[in-house]
């Protein structure tokens, strides 16, 4: 069960690390960067939040970080003008999602 909480940190430390690398100077970029990095902010709590002990409490907490990745990954693809730093964010976001999705997959049934 520790793999797997380590494991979904990881892939949403990776994507949250992607979508606060894209800085652009218009006020659009602007308001997009401080949605993502509230959401960052609130993975970041889920991450730190106390080490979850059971099935149960690992199921939620994956399922509460998979939350954010999937939201994040909904701003950033409607908030971001097209483009490569915006493609990159989105392939990092479906990476981090789809990785949750197998560990929940295969303890969460």
């Amino acid at each position: 069960m520790a793999s797997i909480c380590k494991a979904a940190v990881i892939a949403a430390a990776l994507a949250c690390f992607a979508a606060g690398s894209a800085r652009a100077a218009d006020d659009d970029d602007k308001d997009c960067d401080a949605l993502m990095e509230e959401l960052k902010s609130l993975s970041e709590s889920l991450m730190n939040a106390a080490d979850p002990k059971g099935v149960g409490p690992v199921c939620a907490a994956t399922g509460q970080l998979l939350g954010v990745l999937k939201a994040s990954r909904e701003v950033a693809s409607e908030c971001y003008d097209e483009g490569i730093k915006r493609d990159q964010m989105l392939i990092s976001f479906d990476r981090a999602v789809a990785e949750t999705e197998s560990k929940i997959g295969q303890v969460c049934k």
